[in-house]
């Protein structure tokens, strides 16, 4: 064990070259702190579409009216090209998530008498029979070879209409004809990243989970969070908990994460209604959400759980057991 004379002499030391470069330490220190957030900041550019607002909403209106995923189409396009999306050309890019298989019959019709005995009489008469040659067959995917499959179908191919929705109306339009057998197929998640390696295709399944939480072009409506089916049901949530003005929505980016709630400006002491009848399953202080109470609701005949949780409360009237209504 160090003599008490040698380790005030280290401490000693220590203070004075603490006093002596203070403002090093200090910066470092700041570097240091600064680092986690360094860390982050570069994941999210990396990983996270830099897309603007008007971009989120160009990828919506392509997708609109179709079975394609506006997310999964967004987040084909981030993956394919490495989150550099400054020349992308999402008009086109679309089509890589339809597929068309193509036939296109030459039917030749021969004429045939066929005798018949009707009421006792042979009857003679003429049909016609016919026979469907395959005279062109494709699997087509891609703008160029469905824009290229559409021009010899004599479809006008200007940009206004080079859109997965009229391209598909006009296949399946055509597809009635008796000289035409066209399929229109929208790629699954699977079928879409079949050509990503592993690590490329976990990028892509966690960004279909995310885009929605990150859309900025979301107007955030109350009213779309009330089901009307259900307003009237006093034991699943359907009411707010206060009024005031929300500061912060559900699925906000922030440096520390996704934000997991809603964010409502209010006075100090402000009454908090419970969404729903419920049971007070925990009261307590809880990390970043400070003093908080959850509430459990039940559980629906389609197992459905349903748990709300108020934060950043001033003060606790209700303890854990307690029965509250709506």
């Amino acid at each position: 064990m160090a003599e008490p004379v040698t380790i005030a002499k280290i401490a000693v030391s220590a203070a004075s070259f603490i006093k002596k470069y203070w403002y090093i330490l200090l910066i470092l220190l700041f570097i240091l702190a600064l680092i986690p957030t360094l860390v982050l900041t570069i994941a999210i550019n990396i990983l996270f579409p830099q897309a603007s607002k008007e971009e989120f909403k160009v990828y919506k209106a392509l997708t609109e009216e179709t079975e394609i995923q506006w997310a999964s189409f967004m987040a084909y396009d981030v993956v394919r090209l490495e989150n550099y999306l400054k020349e992308n050309r999402p008009n086109e890019s679309v089509f890589d998530l339809l597929k068309v298989n193509f036939k296109e019959y030459e039917i030749i019709e021969t004429e045939k008498q066929i005798t018949k005995i009707i009421n006792g009489a042979e009857v003679t008469e003429t049909v016609i029979e016919k026979e469907y040659r395959v005279i062109r067959e494709l699997e087509v995917r891609g703008f160029f070879d469905i824009k290229e499959l559409l021009e010899s179908l004599e479809y006008d191919t200007s940009e206004k209409n080079m859109t997965v929705k009229k391209a598909t109306d006009f296949l399946n339009d055509l597809n009635e004809k008796e000289e035409y057998e066209i399929e229109n197929i929208i790629l699954t998640d699977v079928e879409i990243t079949e050509n990503f390696d592993d690590i490329h295709k976990q990028w892509f399944f966690a960004l279909i989970e995310i885009l929605p939480l990150l859309d900025p072009s979301s107007e955030f409506n109350p009213d779309e969070y009330i089901f009307t089916g259900i307003i009237a049901d006093s034991d699943i949530p359907s009411i707010w908990p206060a009024s005031g003005r929300v500061t912060s929505e559900f699925g906000e980016v922030r440096i520390t994460g996704i934000h997991s709630g809603i964010d409502i400006a209010n006075v100090e002491g402000t009454q908090i209604r419970a969404t729903a009848n419920g049971t007070v399953i925990a009261v307590g202080t809880s990390g970043n959400y400070g003093k908080r109470i959850m509430l459990y609701h039940g559980t629906d005949e389609k197992g459905n759980t349903y748990v709300t949780v108020y934060a950043h409360l001033s003060e606790f009237k209700v303890r854990v057991g307690d029965n509250v209504s709506q």
